[in-house]
């Protein structure tokens, strides 16, 4: 099953707005797929894989002179997983600087990595663009409401990356994301992450991912794993910036707050978090559905977030009395507050203590009842 990815028609459109493109992404959600169902717009296109070392050679040490013979003409160029030819910024600075009217989408799956070499020679010449494992609006787009509601144990359990959704039996799905996990983590990290300590790296993110949805302790996550908190702080660094997890951190007024307090970590596939752990059991026999379905729902805000642009603050709010907030997002001036609560059956209402705090805020619950429904209207 081919998707229709919500970001197709925004990437399409700004073809040209800009010299290059950038669109990263993780491994296997999904980039190759679209970039070449964008491709297939255009009556002349370059396709380039940095992975393919002749097309890396093409591109490597090449003067403006030779960059410009090679992709001149064409419609479209494509360097695919750019962050393998070595020094792409420099290249990319020079196509942009040198063929006029070109238009150029690179795509790298170890953002990291692909940054640090585009930032400073690209400043001004690119656009970027970020592409997550489907959502639930792709998918009911492909499969409709009913049977993505029926399937959701399966979502929630396996994830959300195309190959795995395609997967047919659940033992097929499990085989799959446990390859995927490791491939994922450890192949492209340990290449490009400079990590050190492999043993207390795996440690980390399996801690990590056993305290889904709780408050973390930067210091208190070192002397698990024995590492300084530095180290802890740098891995979660790099597995934030190859889109395996990402942080929310407490809604305070005093923006200084919210650096210095607890972050609560999400994985941004709920499948590479139970791979990582070895439990693909059926929901209804897991202890921490609840904190799964609250991955799993707070995961799809993110992509909603992201492909509608919204340039919103996110957080969590919890106060010294235990009462809690699972996910708010809220604009920068914190105008408009939109407050949610997941709940596996039962839905709750607003915490009276929040709704005090801030009487303006939007709440709603989301149950597994509800969470498609709340992503399709």
């Amino acid at each position: 099953m081919n998707y229709v990815r919500t970001i197709f028609d925004r990437l399409r459109e700004n073809i040209g707005k800009k010299p290059i493109l950038v669109l990263y992404g993780a491994r296997q959600v999904g980039k190759t797929t679209l970039i070449k169902s964008i491709m297939g717009q255009f009556s002349h296109p370059l396709y380039l894989q940095g992975d393919d070392p002749k097309d890396a050679l093409l591109l490597e040490h090449r003067s403006a002179k030779e960059l410009s013979t090679l992709v001149s003409g064409y419609e479209l160029v494509v360097i695919d997983e750019a962050q393998r030819v070595k020094d792409i910024g420099i290249t990319l600075k020079l196509i942009a600087d040198n063929v006029e009217q070109v238009r150029v989408i690179a795509t790298g799956s170890s953002s990291f990595e692909l940054a640090n070499k585009l930032n400073e020679p690209l400043t001004g010449r690119n656009r970027k663009f970020f592409l997550y494992p489907l959502s639930i609006r792709e998918v009911v787009a492909a499969y409709g409401e009913t049977p993505v509601s029926r399937d959701l144990d399966s979502y929630m359990t396996f994830g959300m990356y195309p190959a795995i959704v395609n997967a047919r039996s659940r033992e097929e799905k499990a085989i799959l994301i446990k390859e995927l996990a490791g491939d994922y983590l450890f192949k492209d990290l340990f290449l490009f992450g400079d990590i050190r300590n492999s043993f207390a790296f795996e440690k980390l993110v399996k801690l990590l991912a056993l305290r889904v949805g709780s408050e973390i302790s930067y210091t208190e996550l070192a002397k698990e794993v024995g590492v300084s908190r530095d180290t802890i702080y740098n891995y979660v660094n790099l597995l934030e910036q190859a889109f395996i997890i990402f942080r929310l951190t407490p809604l305070y007024t005093n923006k200084t707050k919210e650096i210095n307090k607890s972050h609560k970590i999400y994985f941004y596939d709920t499948g590479i978090r139970n791979a990582l752990i070895g439990n693909m059991d059926s929901l209804d026999i897991r202890l921490d559905k609840g904190a799964l379905f609250e991955n799993f729902f707070i995961a799809e805000k993110i992509k909603e977030r992201a492909y509608r642009m919204r340039s919103s603050d996110i957080h969590f709010w919890r106060n010294r009395q235990g009462a809690e907030v699972d996910f708010i997002e809220s604009s920068a001036a914190d105008k408009e507050i939109f407050a949610y609560e997941c709940k596996w059956k039962e839905a709750v209402r607003m915490p009276l203590s929040f709704k005090t705090s801030y009487p303006q805020a939007h709440f709603e619950c989301i149950t597994t009842e509800t969470i498609v429904a709340h992503f399709v209207r």
